[in-house]
């Protein structure tokens, strides 16, 4: 199983700061986001793999229902060609109400994702693309520079539907923080035999005291409980109440022991990736401990 780091809410020069350290620290991925009023997604990505040399960098997630696929292909196709082998694309739909602010809420969620995949794949693969959907509109369009390998893309989804699309259209499929060990088992299972893989947000929170390290996720995961669109994800811990039992189902949390566990039940439950998200202002500091304390305690076995 990869082992990676995501971020996210920071000033992106914050967030080019941890880029090197990521690497320093052996793990194999760093992923940032692309969050309404954040930082630009491959203005960050790309600023990473230029401070980096090993590490792979993941998009997680890019909007389909905002960009011409045409355009999202170019810049996915220039990364690719600069760092071949190193740049990890995650698609979605987009969140409803983000979408709705921007004025750019499609008829179909559903259906601007899986056109735009299916075209954005063709495009790296250096088709000649012509496409007239409900939402996108390609009349023969080609990248004059397709990448030689195309990077893979998955689709970060939660529901049966997108997580079905998933399967059938993308590389892999991105599971948001908080999803229930049951959850993911049922997804990994339900891709067997696929070239598929499965990379698996979650929160970490890694402390010399285990009570400690749970106390900075209570807030995070009790409103995570109440979530509406995270029930099905949540599965039995949807409205449950807020106990170290359910932090410690839905969070890498408590001492690096603790931490080990749960990610090694994360890999039982069929996660090729697990990207954790360290505690907000503490991002170094969990970073080091998840390399000094954690890695060992799982390359031990």
């Amino acid at each position: 199983m990869d082992l990676g780091v995501k971020v996210d809410n920071l000033p992106a020069e914050a967030m080019m700061e941890l880029a090197p350290r990521v690497e320093a620290a052996g793990l194999d991925e760093f992923w940032l986001i692309e969050d309404l009023g954040l930082a630009g997604g491959f203005t960050q990505v790309a600023a990473a793999l230029e401070r980096t040399r090993r590490v792979r960098v993941g998009l997680g997630i890019a909007p389909a229902a905002v960009r011409n696929v045409a355009y999202l292909a170019m810049e996915v196709a220039t990364l690719a060609r600069l760092h071949p082998g190193r740049f990890l694309m995650g698609v979605g739909h987009g969140m409803p109400e983000w979408l709705s602010q921007v004025g750019a809420h499609p008829a179909s969620l559903m259906a601007a994702l899986e056109e735009v995949t299916v075209a954005l794949r063709r495009l790296l693969d250096g088709e000649q693309v012509a496409f007239h959907g409900s939402h996108v509109h390609l009349d023969r369009v080609r990248l004059a520079h397709p990448p030689a390998v195309p990077p893979p893309v998955s689709l970060g989804v939660r529901g049966p539907k997108g997580l079905d699309l998933a399967r059938r259209i993308a590389n892999g499929t991105i599971l948001a923080e908080g999803s229930a060990l049951d959850y993911i088992g049922d997804i990994a299972s339900a891709a067997k035999g696929l070239d598929h893989r499965l990379t698996v947000f979650t929160w970490l929170s890694v402390d010399s005291d285990g009570d400690t390290a749970r106390a900075r996720l209570r807030d995070t995961i009790a409103e995570a409980l109440v979530h509406p669109a995270m029930s099905v994800q949540l599965r039995s811990w949807y409205k449950a109440d807020l106990t170290d039992a359910a932090i410690d189902a839905l969070a890498v949390a408590g001492t690096p022991q603790d931490c080990a566990a749960a990610l090694r039940r994360l890999a039982d439950a069929g996660a090729d990736a697990v990207i954790l998200q360290p505690v907000r202002g503490a991002e170094s500091a969990q970073i080091a401990s998840l390399a000094e304390d954690i890695r060992p305690l799982l390359d031990a076995g």
